[in-house]
């Protein structure tokens, strides 16, 4: 199905899973715009797909989702460019070093969870007037799309403040639904596995917690791993009419059955 009459919102958008999403959704004709907090990958996108896409369809725009000020920027310079605003896909996040919570430090702790969780808050918060605004504009579909990981329902794939900003994401996700699905606003939780082609590298660039890893490892010593772009694909099939109505409330496990259901 045609997305051409979407504006969407990718949150991280400029590299790794938000960039194959908005590639894909751009790919069905959505208007689309990312937003990252890195400058290089940010330039990098906009080299490569602006010859490629209109310009009036696609936009990129450097913004940290923790920081308030920075989201009611975004919010606003989208909803300038594009003219209205129908869906956000908060997938901007970062993973921790797989530290349990004695070896857990605050400052990791406050900047996992501001990013993952508070991140999500703050572009759901400000973009809400838009997606209520296109529904009362008679446009059906106003949907956000929380990126979730098996982290969102597993005790020990990752560290203690990767797990702790996942889980509360699936709680963003419900009471968002039940309180806005009646106001045509839907939400729903996308959990993917493990996949290879994101940026949770970075993470690891000081290092890890070999013990905290070493426990994942044992309890799940098989990981299948989830191409991006079928990530990418189910959520383009989410922003389709009618879907996200039918699925709000849904934390949809996305995982290659890893770890076994």
């Amino acid at each position: 199905m045609s997305l051409e009459s979407k504006v969407i919102l990718v949150t991280g958008g400029a590299a790794g899973l938000g960039r194959t999403i908005a590639e894909t959704l751009l790919s069905r004709g959505a208007s689309v715009a990312v937003c990252d907090i890195n400058p290089s990958r940010l330039e990098t996108i906009k080299d490569e797909l602006l010859p490629k896409i209109p310009i009036e369809r696609f936009v990129a725009l450097e913004a940290n989702v923790a920081d308030e000020e920075s989201v009611k920027a975004l919010i606003e310079k989208t909803v300038a460019y594009f003219g209205h605003l129908d869906i956000v896909i908060n997938n901007a996040g970062i993973m921790d070093k797989f530290d349990p919570i004695g070896d857990c430090d605050k400052k990791m702790w406050d900047s996992i969870l501001a990013v993952n969780l508070t991140g999500a808050f703050l572009v759901t918060k400000y973009a809400l007037p838009h997606l209520q605004a296109s529904v009362e504009a008679g446009k059906p579909g106003s949907l956000i799309i929380n990126i979730g990981s098996t982290a969102s329902f597993s005790g020990l794939t990752a560290g203690v403040a990767y797990t702790a900003s996942k889980h509360g994401l699936v709680a963003l996700t419900k009471h968002t639904a039940g309180f806005y699905g009646p106001k045509g606003i839907y939400s729903v939780a996308l959990q993917p596995g493990g996949m290879t082609e994101t940026n949770i590298s970075d993470a690891f660039a000081k290092g890890m917690n070999v013990e905290g890893f070493k426990a994942v490892k044992e309890v799940h010593p098989k990981m299948n791993n989830v191409p991006v772009d079928h990530v990418a694909r189910y959520v383009a099939f989410l922003t389709e009419d009618g879907i996200g109505q039918s699925a709000n409330g849904s934390c949809i496990v996305f995982t290659g059955n890893w770890p076994e259901a």
